[in-house]
């Protein structure tokens, strides 16, 4: 039991953070302590070791960025917007928009 409840406090003080509308390939590892940012992209098998900045695409072992998902201003701009906080029926509403406008189009709204 002594040996659990240490496991259990060192993997407590190392939590990882997952952001909101982050897409994690199957298979993906993420060491304690990472957090990964809003809309990243964790590629298949990855390794992730170090913090995922938001919005960033992530793939290999250990993981490296590979590109960023959309410009620094669009990525400001969604962050600002935290769409994910939203009421469910604002979010509902606005799914057609999300799924089919361009992302600048969708932010200028």
């Amino acid at each position: 039991m002594a040996l659990d409840s240490a496991f259990r406090e060192r993997r407590c003080a190392k939590r990882v953070i997952i952001g909101h509308d982050v897409w994690i390939g199957h298979g993906a590892v993420i060491m304690p302590g990472v957090e990964i940012g809003h809309g990243s992209i964790i590629g298949a098998n990855a390794v992730i070791t170090k913090d995922v900045l938001p919005y960033t695409v992530v793939a290999g072992v250990p993981a490296k960025r590979l590109r960023m998902r959309f410009s620094d201003t669009v990525i400001q701009c969604l962050l600002e917007m935290a769409w994910w906080n939203w009421p469910l029926d604002k979010i509902y509403k606005a799914l057609p928009d999300m799924q089919n406008l361009p992302i600048e189009v969708f932010i200028g709204k």
